[in-house]
């Protein structure tokens, strides 16, 4: 088992390099999106006041649910 860093184009995922692979192989896929800077402004995160533990913790539930509503989970 080894990481694979693929593009996804029209519904395929396409490897960035050739695999080890035989034809028609069926292989298992678990897939982690890599991190987007356009969907991260980390200088303004880190500028935030201490913000409240609740109001932080209910922030990562509702972008987790919006990275699964993404997935399609």
């Amino acid at each position: 088992m080894r990481p694979v860093e693929a593009l996804y184009e029209n519904g395929t995922l396409k490897p960035a390099k050739p695999l080890n692979l035989r034809q028609g192989e069926r292989v298992a896929v678990i897939v982690v999106r890599q991190p987007e800077a356009s969907r991260w402004d980390l200088a303004r995160l880190a500028a935030l006041p201490g913000e409240d533990e609740d109001l932080a913790s209910q922030g990562l539930d509702d972008w987790t649910g919006s990275l699964d509503h993404e997935d399609g989970g």
